[in-house]
């Protein structure tokens, strides 16, 4: 029987490690929330990201010149490269807070609702923002409240170029009624069926129509910052979900105030509850422990605390362990932890290393950096990720790493350290049985048992 805190470390944190002891109950792990609340390796702030990619389009557009010099081109491809390798810098540290997490929960949720909010850069303006926009949205409104992280990520300028809505226009707006222009309908529909909804059959198109005219006036700067303009906000009463809001003139008070209770809505908790049990439970949820999730979301006006305590604190929880399947991430943040790889060592890995040994292979696993697939984010069934070419990737990327290890640990002890008793008997077989100290390690990272969580 898989014991209580390996249930703890490999569900719900960063996996086992020799040096690091295993959460010892529910408990524990909810404590380790605000403690771990603060990034270890943060990544560049978003308003410097901002300055660099411009810096770099002033000299792109230096370069391009007619009477470009060798001098202005060199000058480009050292912005260019340096903005490169600040997003390899932004990679090892997103793997690093996993890895070396005293306990990995509070990560986890962090990258949990960095998937719930999925967002990336798109263009050159934006390129490789996708750390900086999770640094500054989601992590500090992971142990708050969840309207707080839902205004937080709607109004953030990477969700609001990455759903278009820097191009939504109020038709009877001052700039809608001289330019003709018209309403992006892409932020309001995700916002009502991927963040607080979640069913279609919660809402209708009128629903999302009135809201996509609210949501008018929430664009970016030139610069790519966030921006309210009044003057091409759609003046007047909305009605969403029938309730209504606006005036006259709008104002961004309108927005925040039809958020807010969006985030209070009971299907909102329903979504919630269910998506945090397949995350973390389970692909198929279990139906009492969603509802004691929703109702405690419900009842804490969204307290996202009080949430957590409810989905760790309910018996489902801490059932049939092993069933969910380690994204390709969470699979090389606890390789390295259970491993021990020096910390220092892994952060100072140069730029073609992290693109050769980490960056190529997430993106052949299916999980490329900076990245997302879509605006519903990457699934957690194990169907998603575990594909023939991912699975490839999953023992190519072991190999490599235990070979750049010949010193590691001896595979009998090593088998305890990485699964506790989580390891089959098949699999302490094996790893006994292995010729080499390499083979025995790439059979133990490689295994089904370890891939699982």
């Amino acid at each position: 029987m898989v014991s209580v805190p390996t249930i703890a470390a490999i569900r719900f944190g960063a996996g086992l490690a020799a040096h690091l002891p295993a959460p010892a109950d529910a408990g524990a792990l909810h404590d380790s929330l605000m403690a771990e609340s603060r990034a270890q390796f943060p990544p560049e702030p978003f308003a410097a990201r901002l300055k660099r990619l411009q810096t770099r389009a002033t000299l792109l557009q230096a370069s391009r010149a007619s009477d470009a010099t060798p001098t202005r081109r060199t000058e480009f491809e050292r912005a260019h490269q340096s903005l490169r390798d600040a997003s390899f810098t932004d990679l090892r540290a997103s793997i690093a807070e996993l890895a070396f997490a005293r306990t990995g929960f509070h990560e986890r949720l962090t990258r949990f609702w960095a998937n719930h909010f999925a967002a990336m850069g798109m263009g050159g303006a934006l390129q490789r923002t996708r750390s900086a926009y999770i640094q500054a949205a989601i992590r500090p409104h992971v142990t708050a409240r969840f309207s707080d992280m839902l205004r937080a990520a709607v109004l953030h300028p990477v969700m609001l170029v990455y759903l278009d809505q820097f191009r939504s226009v109020g038709p009877n707006s001052a700039v809608g009624r001289r330019q003709g222009r018209g309403v992006n309908e892409n932020l309001a529909r995700e916002v009502l069926e991927l963040h607080t909804l979640g069913d279609t059959q919660h809402f209708t198109q009128g629903d999302v129509s009135q809201f996509a005219m609210l949501l008018t006036g929430v664009t970016i700067t030139p610069k790519t910052e966030f921006l309210f303009d009044p003057r091409i906000a759609e003046p007047g009463i909305l009605e969403v979900l029938g309730t209504r809001y606006g005036a006259r003139r709008a104002g961004l008070d309108h927005i925040t105030q039809v958020l807010d209770d969006l985030a209070r809505r009971p299907e909102t908790a329903l979504h919630i509850a269910r998506k945090l049990v397949r995350h973390f439970v389970a692909d198929d949820p279990d139906p009492p422990l969603v509802a004691h999730i929703a109702a405690a979301f419900t009842q804490s006006g969204g307290d996202l605390m009080v949430t957590y305590r409810a989905l760790l604190e309910h018996p489902a929880a801490w059932e049939n362990p092993m069933a969910k399947t380690r994204a390709p991430v969470d699979l090389m943040a606890a390789a390295l932890r259970a491993l021990n790889v020096p910390r220092d060592a892994f952060l100072a890995l140069p730029s073609r290393r992290t693109r050769l040994d980490l960056a190529e292979p997430l993106q052949d696993m299916g999980e490329a950096f900076e990245t997302v697939p879509s605006p519903a984010g990457h699934d957690d069934s194990a169907a998603y990720w575990v594909t023939p070419q991912a699975l490839a990737a999953r023992i190519g990327w072991v190999m490599a790493l235990v070979q750049r290890w010949p010193d590691g640990p001896d595979p009998r002890a090593f088998v305890d350290v990485a699964l506790g008793d989580a390891a089959s008997d098949a699999l302490r077989r094996a790893a006994q049985g292995a010729e080499t100290r390499t083979q025995g390690l790439a059979v133990i990272l490689a295994s089904p048992e370890f891939n699982r969580r």
